[in-house]
């Protein structure tokens, strides 16, 4: 991730190229939190966590392999 605040796409979800930008928040104001458009399709997407994915839990009793 470039920061703490910002997920870095690796490849627009429409096209599938690799020439993706920050874009600016709808209202105007700076960069937006997961916002990000394509230079190769034109479109913009924005990013959001959605969930945390959590492991199963390990007993102590129980061998991991």
């Amino acid at each position: 991730m470039a920061s703490a605040d910002r997920a870095v796409p690796f490849y627009c979800p429409y096209c599938g190229e690799e020439d993706i930008v920050p874009e600016l928040a709808p209202d105007g104001t700076g960069s937006g939190h997961g916002h990000w458009s394509c230079r190769s399709c034109r479109r913009g997407f924005r990013l959001s966590l959605t969930a945390l994915a959590v492991g199963p839990r390990v007993r102590d009793d129980e061998e991991t392999t």
